[in-house]
């Protein structure tokens, strides 16, 4: 006969392959109702394919594009309101509003479990404050694995420091064409613990429409001295981009060995 510890544990086997069935098939009829959604407002796109609905790693080989100011974009935004779309490799946002009640929903609510890459735009410099996105950008960090980019943004020094410590896990960081206020150096020593990047791309951020570190040289100095302040930042780092950001190679070069960081590869520089 069996044991009763024989007994509860059968019922217990059965009890989870019970709760993973009804929750495989809820994944499966949300994302195609999400697919139905997508493909009835952009019946150009093709369907995609769900790889596997019974792993956790299901992301497929595509892109979610999102530009919120466009009417298309914008149905399919609102059709998707608390219904949260599947895994997609790649997801692009392109603001142009200070801020929109449908956006937010979507990021809080709609915003993929899982993506590889996220990328978010806006079409002119925009700042990106706690009465807008920021803080939904910084929830949703555990959902975005492997890069994440900000473009044309203004960031105050506290959000600058927010952002990388949110996404610290991922292998690349892009702040493209932002403006930064960096009037004292960033303390990273404590909010970087396990850092895993390894690229930052700062393309066109030291430019004279955007943080001007031709005439401020001292801010991207302190930049560069607060990342050095993680000690695991400066194990993990490999390469760092200063393309169309005013300043000159070789005195990166000096700036970088001076705050233990001469292994990193410097891509630009005057």
């Amino acid at each position: 006969m069996e044991s009763e510890d024989q007994i509860a544990q059968e019922k217990h086997g059965r009890r989870i392959s019970l709760e993973k069935s009804i929750l495989v098939e809820s994944i499966t009829q949300e994302y195609e109702r999400c697919c139905c959604i997508q493909y009835n407002i952009f019946p150009e796109k093709i369907k995609a394919r769900l790889l596997d609905p019974e792993s956790d790693d299901y992301c497929i080989n595509d892109c979610l594009v999102m530009v919120f100011n466009l009417p298309k974009y914008m149905n399919l935004m609102k059709k998707l309101t608390f219904l949260q779309f599947f895994n997609v490799n790649k997801v692009e946002l392109y603001l142009s509003k200070m801020k929109n009640k449908h956006i937010l929903n979507f990021v809080d609510f709609s915003f993929p479990n899982k993506t590889n890459e996220l990328y978010t735009s806006a079409n002119r410099l925009m700042k990106l404050n706690r009465a807008t996105y920021f803080n939904s950008f910084v929830r949703i960090n555990s959902k975005v694995t492997q890069r994440v980019l900000f473009k044309f943004f203004y960031l105050s020094l506290y959000q600058l420091k927010r952002l990388v410590a949110a996404y610290r896990h991922v292998k690349r960081l892009d702040l493209l064409f932002c403006k930064l206020s960096i009037p004292t150096v960033p303390d990273f020593s404590k909010v970087l613990t396990n850092c895993q990047i390894q690229e930052i791309c700062l393309l066109g951020t030291g430019g004279k429409s955007y943080s001007n570190w031709g005439d401020h040289p001292e801010e991207f100095k302190h930049l560069i001295q607060g990342f050095s302040t993680s000690l695991d930042l400066r194990l993990s780092l490999r390469e760092v981009s200063i393309l169309n950001c005013e300043i000159k190679k070789d005195e990166t070069q000096k700036i970088f060995a001076y705050n233990q960081l001469e292994g990193v590869k410097i891509n630009g520089g005057s």
